[in-house]
């Protein structure tokens, strides 16, 4: 898997240009390579996505291009990111962080509309997404693969140890 700077013909892998002060009305997935997540990227634009609203991050590389503690991007970012680690969401993130740290690749869309959430959460579990969820304005839905099994695929919850 290659993780640094990238290009298909809908998404740059680690672009400076993708940061974002907060994931909010944006769906998440962990995909495990660079490949599949350009998969899906190509995929959401073919159904409709705006190219500039679809962001790739892959590896340690993307990890420091999203910028998790917000701290090279400004008081604005670093606001948003500790307000955001305030809340559940905390855990959350912590599991997107740790899979660019493992290697993998997370994928960012914008959703404008409510009713596209389930299809861009179909269409990143086409491409064997690991974690699927959205940010919504003041819940964080978890979108499984299958309804049955655990919202937390990628690492179990580090508040739920039995």
């Amino acid at each position: 898997m290659n993780t640094n700077a990238q290009t298909s013909h809908v998404v740059d892998i680690n672009n400076e240009q993708a940061f974002t002060p907060d994931p909010l009305f944006k769906m998440m997935g962990i995909f495990e390579d660079s490949d599949s997540g350009v998969s899906a990227a190509e995929d959401l634009k073919a159904n409709g996505f705006d190219a500039e609203d679809i962001e790739l991050f892959c590896g340690v590389p993307g990890a420091e291009t999203y910028d998790f503690a917000g701290d090279e991007h400004g008081l604005a970012a670093m606001f948003m990111r500790k307000f955001r680690n305030i809340t559940f969401d905390r855990v959350i993130m912590d599991r997107y962080q740790a899979a660019l740290h493992d290697g993998h690749c997370v994928l960012m869309v914008h959703i404008h509309k409510t009713a596209r959430r389930d299809e861009a959460a179909a269409i990143m579990h086409r491409y064997d997404a690991i974690q699927v969820d959205h940010f919504g304005l003041a819940i964080t839905k978890a979108y499984p693969d299958n309804p049955n099994a655990s919202e937390d695929k990628y690492e179990p919850d580090p508040l739920n140890q039995n």
